[in-house]
């Protein structure tokens, strides 16, 4: 995983549901550091980890199955 990433936040205590935003870090003390936009403005956002989700905006590639790889 490669950092900054786009994502899709979500947290019920910051009401943000499919918010998007970018996650800078993962800080070792229990937060992940975001960019949000509030407002028309850039804002960054300590979220905890705990109570936060965070889907990543980019899908992974697909891989085929291991049987249909030619050898």
């Amino acid at each position: 995983m490669e950092l900054p990433a786009k994502v899709l936040v979500y947290n019920q205590l910051l009401n943000l549901n499919a918010t998007v935003g970018t996650l800078m870090a993962i800080r070792p003390e229990g937060f992940y550091e975001l960019r949000l936009t509030s407002q028309g403005k850039l804002h960054t956002v300590l979220a905890p980890v705990a109570s936060t989700a965070i889907v990543f905006a980019d899908p992974e590639p697909e891989v085929l199955p291991e049987d249909l790889i030619e050898r």
